[in-house]
């Protein structure tokens, strides 16, 4: 294994993949756009120089941990306010605590408005544009 550290956009199989910084309650962590999606799970803040790295995206997958705050994590209300700012096609959360039942959420996330947001599952799979 050789570990290569990551301090700037990079290229795996003729693909782009941009870090996306974030914080992890006081630690930097990393997500990471490849094309038309990112990726950005374990975080809890966004910083406001981040937020342009993500512009046009078809999918997004976030953290939503759960409705209650977590100091580490996105609460389900924050990570719709980074939806309604991004304004991805589509958003999928995910790092999702047992206290979000799945088809209760999906269906509170379609009546606030989201029909484009949905709780991600094991074996989801979508096309990526790069």
């Amino acid at each position: 294994m050789t570990l290569h550290p990551v301090d700037g956009p990079f290229d795996v199989i003729g693909t782009r993949i941009v870090p996306i910084p974030a914080w992890h309650g006081d630690i930097g962590v990393l997500g990471y756009r490849f094309g038309s999606a990112a990726y950005l799970t374990d975080f809890s803040v966004l910083p406001e120089t981040s937020k342009p790295l993500l512009a046009g995206l078809d999918d997004l997958v976030l953290d939503a941990l759960r409705d209650v705050p977590h100091p580490m994590h996105q609460t389900v209300e924050q990570a719709l306010e980074l939806v309604r700012e991004l304004q991805p096609r589509r958003a999928w959360f995910t790092h999702i605590a047992h206290e979000l039942p799945h088809s209760e959420t999906n269906e509170r996330l379609k009546a606030a408005g989201f029909p484009n947001v949905a709780l991600a599952y094991d074996g989801l799979h979508f096309e990526v544009h790069v």
